[in-house]
């Protein structure tokens, strides 16, 4: 009886190493591709401050050599406590135009503006909250406030405001953010009207492009030669 003859291995196997090579690499190269396209395109955000830099034309100027520059629209920020139920901690509110924020709104509810501050939350921005034996919130109990954020009484104060007992006064949260998730905010006409004055040196930066982003970022921060 003959034996089968066995198929070398050789270049058939040699060829589908090949592939499985050729492969990854095309995968890899187009995920690179892929992130690089959407880190070109897509929009950064964060509030710069302008100390130090004087509002006019020479700085009109400079910003227009920043590429993919899209908007520089006035911000307040406001330091306070934020208190619910037993918990508090210290936590700034930014004001800002919220039609400018770039944001994916995770949760939401119908809030009338009025005298009373309203807040959106981001989904990472209850971290620091403790109870009154320095505690911090487990993630549960943080996951928890974000779930039930339009049944809680919030309760916040202004920093270093006035001597003795803390004035603590009503806020609501008309929703919770999962991007931006680190902040807290509002309206920029109540946080106007809340720091009693409009006067800023900070600006939401908004530009295109996350190579553009760090160059603005430089010269905000202090380092014009980043500037191209």
């Amino acid at each position: 009886m003959r034996r089968k003859r066995r198929k070398p291995f050789g270049s058939h196997g040699v060829f589908l190493i090949f592939q499985g090579g050729l492969l990854v690499f095309v995968l890899t190269f187009g995920m690179q591709m892929i992130r690089e396209f959407s880190e070109g395109k897509a929009l950064y955000q964060s509030v710069v401050s302008l100390d130090g830099l004087e509002w006019g034309e020479k700085l009109t100027a400079e910003l227009q050599k920043i590429p993919g520059i899209r908007s520089l629209t006035p911000a307040i920020r406001i330091p306070v406590k934020l208190r619910a139920e037993d918990y508090t901690m210290e936590a700034a509110l930014t004001g800002v135009e919220l039609d400018e924020l770039e944001k994916q709104v995770s949760r939401s509810r119908e809030v009338t503006l009025g005298n009373t501050p309203v807040l959106l939350l981001g989904e990472e921005s209850l971290g620091a909250m403790a109870d009154g034996n320095g505690h911090t919130a487990s993630g549960e109990k943080q996951e928890e406030f974000l779930e039930r954020y339009g049944e809680i009484n919030w309760q916040y104060c202004l920093a270093g405001e006035g001597e003795g007992e803390e004035n603590w006064r009503p806020c609501l949260v008309a929703g919770t953010l999962s991007s931006p998730a680190d902040g807290i905010y509002m309206t920029y006409s109540q946080a106007g009207i809340l720091a009693e004055t409009k006067e800023t040196k900070q600006f939401l930066l908004t530009v295109r492009g996350k190579k553009n982003y760090e160059s603005a970022l430089g010269y905000f921060e202090g380092n014009p030669s980043l500037l191209k």
